[in-house]
């Protein structure tokens, strides 16, 4: 009897160990540390009014970007097209720039330049709920609800969706090269911080990590006293973009 009890004791600690991360999980929406809790999963917020008027509920958070097949072939398979602007971009400066954006950038964008619908994937699930065809973009969510307080504690959305103009924001698709101008970290250094240069280049991944919300606003490290800045610039940059640039 003492070993049964002490069984189902364990049993139940156990239990305890397996839920408790997933309730703790479920009252950090929409600023959780795991995909699902953050805005980015898509499912949730197509139940909720009025957005499951407007975007189709696929009942799974990554489809809305990924594909395991049939996709597109950037990594990880990507489930929806690429926008092609073409946009305006950062002047050159000190920093080598693509003439459009490329890498991950272009994966962001195909959310975030408000051209694309934010349900519109290439390989929906079969059970689906909401509009069809696809429905709004992301300009409807930073015109409405999430323009800084309405409704209230609602989240300041405002140029987070970019449209063609990219010039506002920090540079992205830029080549990091320290031997340019002797205001920037070291390469190492950067990626020892944990930001992220792909290919060499600063890309909306470099600070971003989408599946997080760890950081605010899905910031790869905190940016207490501007200290994610800090790690690529030598002294603090004056706010001057969207992005405090």
């Amino acid at each position: 009897m003492r070993r049964g009890r002490l069984r189902s004791w364990a049993l139940l600690i156990v239990s305890a160990a397996t839920l408790g991360p997933v309730g703790a999980a479920l009252a950090q929406w929409p600023y959780g540390a795991v995909v699902t809790q953050t805005v980015h999963n898509l499912s949730r917020t197509a139940q909720v009014d009025p957005m499951r008027n407007f975007i189709a509920q696929y009942g799974e958070a990554c489809v809305y970007c990924h594909a395991p097949h049939a996709g597109r072939s950037e990594r990880p398979l990507w489930n929806r097209e690429l926008p092609n602007g073409p946009y305006i971009m950062y002047p050159q400066r000190t920093m080598l720039r693509d003439v459009q954006p490329t890498g991950t950038t272009r994966l962001c964008l195909s959310c975030h330049d408000g051209t694309i619908a934010l349900d519109d994937v290439i390989n929906p699930p079969l059970l689906r709920t909401g509009p069809n065809p696809p429905g709004e973009t992301i300009e409807l969510c930073a015109r409405s609800c999430h323009n800084g307080g309405s409704p209230k504690g609602g989240f300041n959305w405002e140029n987070v969706w970019f449209e063609d103009d990219l010039s506002v924001h920090h540079p992205i698709s830029v080549r990091y090269d320290p031997s340019r101008s002797p205001g920037f970290q070291p390469a190492a250094a950067v990626e020892a911080a944990g930001l992220v240069l792909e290919d060499g280049k600063v890309q909306c991944n470099t600070c971003h990590d989408p599946h997080t919300q760890a950081n605010r606003p899905f910031l790869r490290i905190p940016n207490t006293a501007r200290s994610l800045c800090l790690v690529c610039h030598v002294t603090t940059p004056s706010q001057r973009t969207a992005h405090f640039w």
